[in-house]
């Protein structure tokens, strides 16, 4: 996905809430930046520290199914454009660690450390 906010290409992702499961985290996010509602969780990619940006945050990269082509962009405050992308079709400007944790993914490697 795109931000309207930042350059380049992104995985679907945001903060948990306090008091909310990291479940419900994961759900909200997908329904709130590319719209699917309906998703199955097959394994956690890995689990990463961020202190990128004055940040000090655990990052939880799921690998996740939704059915068909139920992607769309949610909030168009926040939600440039979205897009379903071939591995090794991704578009120019696709994030660094986006690229390391797609390639982790394809590797069938799990990631961890630093993001």
């Amino acid at each position: 996905m795109r931000h309207t906010y930042l350059d380049g290409w992104y995985l679907p992702g945001g903060g948990v809430k306090k008091g909310e499961a990291i479940a419900d985290a994961l759900h909200r996010e997908l329904a709130e930046e590319v719209a699917v509602v309906e998703a199955t969780v097959e394994r956690v990619l890995g689990v990463y520290h961020n202190r990128r940006e004055g940040k000090d945050d655990h990052v939880i990269v799921y690998v996740v199914r939704a059915p068909g082509d139920a992607l769309r962009g949610a909030d168009a405050l926040e939600v440039a454009e979205v897009g379903w992308f071939a591995l090794d079709g991704l578009p120019a400007g696709t994030s660094p660690a986006t690229l390391r944790r797609i390639e982790e993914f394809r590797l069938g490697a799990t990631g961890g450390g630093c993001w």
